[in-house]
């Protein structure tokens, strides 16, 4: 009997999408994945507040940067004799609780102003730190001042966590503290909770950096090929694709699709030096890779109790939604969002995706401030 190889291809090729398709449902499923749309009509209780982006240059220039001016605090953390790290605190009387700030890669805190404003404004307490090869917490770059890179992605939560306790909580009365972090950041806090899960009383994790967009290249392909170029001293090289920092401006490939957040951030970064930063080195690409695998391990992820409600970008194109699902499987109490229409950078997000994406941050922030 002659066998039609074609067909047997094709036979094989749709029951591997069959199976792909089934484990990702199972996934999404068990992750109790809610859809929030970008309603233009959701009600929102800071409407007040909110900075439309029809006049949000004049706003941020004009009202949001000398309030923060007047109530921030900056300083730097001595880590070791090569490591110092930036770091902003803001306080208001009474608070309804303190949140701290963990920035995604090659941001700084300049990036945040908009939502540390709708923070202090809605009564809470703000603490940040620029992680370390981060804005004016120093480069490490080998290649230029620009790369980011890291030799053990622990030293980020070390880093964290030292800061937490030698500044943040001395600073602090009684009030919880909750945890914002994006992105890299979003690693960085996801594994603090793993291994401190004591310290938070809720976390929000937006767009969080548990399984990396590799592109056209599959993961286990990229992981190899970092492990290779770390094996064989030349890790400080840049991934490929990867550049240093330059000044193009383009929306199309950036994180938001508004155009006037963009200009704001980037107007601020083009004129200082030290908040500019590029893409990464295999170091920092086999380190990360190696700490999300981790994160989403079913015995390190079920270590959090904590509520904990993780943030999706519908057109994130820098993470995967399937560690952040099994992520979210795993831990005792976490809750999906998909953002609809919205890219990496939710928190700075056109008008109709902010509203609701507030919204329901400032929901769940409100209600994890109830005494049981």
């Amino acid at each position: 009997m002659k066998i039609n190889k074609k067909i047997v291809r094709v036979q094989i090729k749709s029951l591997i999408f069959l199976i792909i398709f089934c484990l990702q449902f199972t996934l999404g499923f068990n992750s109790s994945i809610i859809t929030a749309y970008a309603d233009e009509n959701e009600k929102v209780e800071f409407n007040k507040l909110f900075i439309t982006e029809d006049e949000y240059e004049k706003t941020m220039k004009e009202v949001v940067q000398v309030y923060l001016d007047e109530k921030r605090e900056d300083g730097y953390l001595k880590i070791d004799e090569n490591t110092k790290l930036y770091y902003q605190k803001y306080s208001v009387e009474n608070p309804k609780a303190t949140i701290v700030i963990s920035h995604g890669f090659s941001e700084s805190l300049e990036k945040y102003r908009e939502i540390i404003y709708y923070f202090l404004k809605s009564g809470y307490s703000v603490y940040g730190i620029e992680h370390r090869g981060h804005g004016r917490s120093g480069s490490l770059g080998v290649i230029d001042k620009s790369q980011v890179n890291i030799t053990d992605f622990n030293y980020y939560v070390s880093d964290f966590k030292k800061f937490i306790d030698d500044i943040v909580k001395p600073n602090i009365g009684q009030e919880k503290m909750l945890l914002y972090a994006h992105s890299m950041g979003g690693a960085i806090g996801a594994k603090f909770l793993e291994k401190y899960p004591e310290y938070f009383d809720a976390a929000i994790l937006n767009a969080p950096m548990l399984e990396i967009d590799t592109g056209n290249t599959p993961e286990f392909l990229a992981e190899s090929i970092s492990w290779i170029y770390t094996t064989f001293s030349f890790g400080d090289k840049y991934v490929a694709t990867q550049k240093p920092y330059n000044l193009e401006y383009n929306l199309e490939k950036s994180c938001t699709s508004s155009d006037v957040r963009y200009k704001y951030y980037y107007d601020i970064v083009s004129s200082n030096n030290d908040l500019q930063r590029g893409g990464a080195s295999y170091n920092w690409l086999r380190n990360s890779i190696k700490a999300t695998k981790e994160i989403t391990k079913q015995e390190n992820a079920s270590k959090i109790e904590i509520p904990v409600l993780l943030f999706q970008a519908e057109k994130d194109t820098y993470v995967k939604p399937r560690g952040q699902n099994m992520f979210a499987q795993y831990a005792k109490n976490c809750k999906v969002i998909l953002s609809v229409g919205s890219k990496h950078e939710t928190y700075r997000e056109k008008d109709s995706v902010l509203k609701p994406y507030l919204n329901n941050v400032f929901d769940f922030y409100n209600k994890n401030l109830k005494t049981e």
